[in-house]
């Protein structure tokens, strides 16, 4: 008899638990008070569990280097031009898909001019020796194309003002980096090392030709046609870009199971293309375009430095 009474309780209780009603769930709030849906997981791109790379890689630290043992040393400034073959895994993907980044979306995520309030962004400085930074406004202003466009009357068609419009320029269109970098002779290691100190992005683009009424080949049309641009994103410190860089994988043309970060592809196996545009000189800031008018010359002469850096590592062990 007692063991049916608690049967029945129990399954009383059941009944009582199971026809409650569901609390509704808020949607997820974020930090900068969005209350769109939030993603659920990680993206889901291999068939077995990855590994966060964010959560343990960091850049691999140089070998300490005595200024002693430095019995020689030339500082270069070299173009990594994306649109070359060789330099793809730089450039792409174009827009973000899944964990790959290219390595100017890791650069804009790094500066997070969305959040002025971060102090711990990466910096932008004024010039190559990265001793002035500059200001969250003056960064902004330079990932920024401001342009004007004409009002019309909906009903007459006639111009009644201008306005201005803001668009933001992407990662896709940061198609060349500046680099600087020295070489240097390592007598107690007996190697030539070399070290990036600086990395500048270049963002080209189009600009919109306002072309006036009239135009010969435009008729009435304004707006039309556009000549390429280059712009100076600004100067960034390698030092303060390596651990951005060792926290985002990167395409591997042979073995994509082998993990490599950006930081391998440009500071340890310096998997790109470049050439040389100016070497250290008594002039101070004289670029090879300066002095060699012709592009064929001055590959010339880029490549007479780089075969210079060669011959020099190469006659210390003739005997």
């Amino acid at each position: 008899m007692k063991k049916i009474v608690l049967l029945t309780a129990s399954l009383f209780l059941a009944v009582i638990a199971f026809g409650q009603p569901e609390t509704p769930t808020e949607p997820t709030t974020t930090e900068d008070g969005s209350t769109m849906t939030q993603p659920i997981r990680p993206p889901v791109q291999l068939g077995w569990k990855s590994e966060d790379i964010g959560d343990f890689s960091a850049p691999v630290k140089y070998v300490h280097q005595r200024e002693s043992d430095v019995m020689y040393y030339i500082t270069i400034w070299r173009t990594i031009d994306l649109r070359e073959k060789m330099n793809h895994h730089l450039y792409f993907p174009q827009d973000q898909r899944g964990t790959w980044r290219s390595l100017g979306q890791v650069i804009l995520d790094a500066i997070d001019l969305e959040h002025p309030e971060n102090m711990d962004a990466l910096r932008l400085y004024t010039d190559e020796y990265c001793n002035i930074p500059k200001s969250r406004e003056e960064s902004k202003e330079g990932l920024i194309q401001r342009r004007t466009i004409q009002k019309y009357d909906p009903i007459t068609f006639e111009v009644i003002g201008e306005e201005e419009l803001i668009e933001e320029h992407k990662a896709k269109e940061i198609t060349y980096y500046n680099v600087k970098e020295i070489w240097f002779f390592d007598k107690e290691r007996s190697l030539l090392d070399v070290r990036i100190l600086e990395i500048e992005p270049m963002i080209e683009y189009e600009k919109e030709l306002n072309l006036g009424a009239g135009a010969e080949g435009q008729g009435e049309e304004e707006g039309v046609g556009g000549v390429k641009q280059k712009k100076r994103l600004g100067y960034i410190m390698y030092d303060e870009l390596r651990p951005y860089l060792a926290q985002q994988d990167v395409y591997n043309r042979k073995n994509n199971a082998q993990r490599l970060s950006l930081d391998d592809v440009l500071t340890w196996k310096r998997e790109f293309s470049s050439f040389i545009y100016a070497e250290q000189n008594v002039y101070g800031d004289r670029y090879i375009s300066d002095y060699i008018l012709n592009a064929r010359d001055q590959k010339i002469e880029s490549d007479k430095i780089t075969d210079k850096i060669r011959a020099f590592e190469h006659e210390l062990w003739e005997f």
